[in-house]
């Protein structure tokens, strides 16, 4: 197996990792993230959504894109993803959390028609959730598995694009949605963090064509990694 490291850009700021690298057709590697202000609050290069870029599989990662931020504001596009569609826009998503009002926003989008050099304004998507991981189908339309806000559990979600506009079609529960307390919405983001108990879930297409969904969760005080798999009707 093959290791690359992946160095920092070009800012003095840390750096949320924790989305997968998607692979473009024109051979580029894509890994979503967000920046974080310093210990001291400060945060030189502005807090955004960008894409680190390599061209060469992995080996060197020589720049980035600017993909989603609010000039003047405090907004996070936290555990965001990148996929590409098949007319060859790129889809990106996010959780979004003011931290002015210190509450989440819908999960919101955007588009690029030019491979990432220009983006649509953020845009809600209308789910009122977190942790969106999107997955491109066959006929175009998108499956979004996401940690759900207004209601309990993990929920998926499919979805098309009317152009650029995002509709939502269909929703199913997962799993968690007879629970309680898996989620806290307070204003103190450490305590809502301390408290959780599911989420990052990550998508995979099978050889039947069938869907994976993995996903973390805290069940009866122990820490799990649980799985399903779905069947999506044309």
């Amino acid at each position: 197996m093959t290791r690359y490291a992946i160095p920092r850009p070009d800012w003095p700021v840390t750096s949320e990792m924790c989305c997968p690298i998607t692979v473009l057709r024109d051979g580029r590697w894509l890994i979503p993230t967000q920046t974080w202000p310093g210990w001291n609050g400060e945060c030189p290069n502005g807090i955004r959504l960008v894409a680190l870029v390599s061209r060469d599989e992995g080996r060197t990662w020589p720049e980035y894109l600017d993909v989603m931020g609010e000039p003047g504001g405090k907004v996070f596009f936290w555990e965001s993803k990148i996929v590409e569609l098949p007319d060859g826009r790129l889809l990106a998503t996010a959780w979004v959390y003011d931290d002015i009002t210190k509450a989440d926003r819908p999960n919101q989008y955007a588009i690029s028609k030019d491979g990432g050099r220009g983006w649509s304004a953020p845009a809600s998507t209308g789910l009122q959730g977190q942790t969106l991981t999107p997955l491109v189908l066959d006929d175009g339309r998108i499956l979004g598995v996401y940690r759900r806000m207004d209601k309990p559990g993990l929920w998926a979600n499919i979805s098309r694009l009317d152009g650029d506009r995002w509709v939502n079609e269909a929703d199913q529960a997962l799993w968690g949605h007879q629970a309680v307390g898996l989620t806290s919405s307070t204003q103190n983001m450490a305590h809502n963090f301390n408290v959780l108990r599911f989420g990052a879930p990550c998508l995979a297409r099978l050889a039947d064509g069938h869907v994976l969904v993995a996903f973390w969760c805290y069940e009866d005080c122990v820490s799990v990694i649980r799985c399903c798999t779905l069947a999506i009707r044309e």
